[in-house]
């Protein structure tokens, strides 16, 4: 009985981690290049249960009587499962709709045509990202394409991270051009009235689940991430499109659909725990009133 009441609280504080997710999803729904999050739900290790018989009763025993009987094997009953689990979240980094937004400072990243890479024997589809300098002074990478200048002139992210240009800096635009003036190109160049000011560095990643979420829309690597314009490079099929911004790609119908289901599943595993408290309670009056 009491392991009932385990599996049942587990079920209960995963679905609580599971709704966790979904809330900050659908919080970002209209956060451009937001990469929702799965997670991923697991059994604990299962334990299999024999039936302890320390002699064997039945068998012939030909010896003298007041001989030890023999033993014999333990009886297998079957498997239990001990509840369940919330591992991780785990990003879906399929890409989001492009919206055309006619500012001179959205772009959007079309990695569509990047092939298919196999990984430790499986079909991971590669994702492109912006490089960007975090405020501690490492790299970051994102999808958010949602750009201003500041004060000083620095390209930035709608988050306030710097955008970085393929030499690894933060791209700066001096003097008095205006931001109307900006062209960029598909593969990233800037200018502006004809005149080069930089191109925007664009890493991809081969396996995007080895990436770890910095903040809400900004993931790191273990070891800095080469641009696809260093030297050796070569672009897998990246396209950029100024004007446009990427849309997150959380659906929101769906995920209010999964809150519910996940509200009910909570419910379900609470309901279990009150009939065993009720059960618990019955026997303890029992075992008084006996006692």
């Amino acid at each position: 009985m009491i392991r009932g009441l385990y599996s049942a609280a587990s079920g209960m504080f995963s679905m609580e981690r599971k709704q966790e997710a979904l809330a900050d999803n659908l919080a970002n729904a209209q956060t451009p290049g937001y990469k929702k999050d799965d997670t991923v739900l697991r059994a604990f290790p299962k334990l299999l249960i024999n039936r302890i018989r320390d002699f064997n009763e039945t068998a012939n025993i030909t010896k003298a009587a007041g001989a030890p009987k023999l033993p014999v094997q333990n009886v297998p009953i079957g498997v239990l499962v001990n509840g369940v689990y919330a591992q991780e979240r785990i990003p879906s980094f399929n890409e989001g709709t492009l919206t055309e937004t006619n500012q001179p400072l959205d772009m959007a990243i079309d990695d569509q045509s990047i092939p298919f890479q196999t990984v430790n024997g499986r079909q991971i589809k590669p994702a492109a990202f912006f490089g960007v300098q975090l405020p501690n002074g490492t790299m970051g990478y994102t999808r958010n394409g949602k750009w201003d200048l500041d004060a000083n002139g620095n390209l930035v992210t709608s988050d306030g991270y710097r955008v970085l240009g393929a030499d690894h800096r933060p791209i700066q635009i001096f003097g008095s051009i205006a931001k109307e003036d900006l062209q960029i190109s598909d593969d990233g160049k800037i200018t502006a009235n004809s005149v080069n000011i930089g191109q925007i560095g664009i890493a991809v990643v081969q396996n995007p689940n080895e990436l770890r979420r910095q903040g809400g829309n900004v993931y790191q690597s273990a070891a800095p991430l080469p641009f696809i314009q260093d030297a050796g490079g070569t672009n897998p099929g990246v396209v950029l499109h100024q004007g446009y911004i990427e849309q997150s790609n959380v659906d929101p119908g769906q995920t209010m659909t999964e809150m519910m289901a996940t509200v009910k599943s909570y419910e379900a595993n609470q309901k279990v725990i009150g009939v065993y408290d009720q059960s618990l309670q019955q026997l303890y009056s029992v075992g008084k009133m006996n006692g």
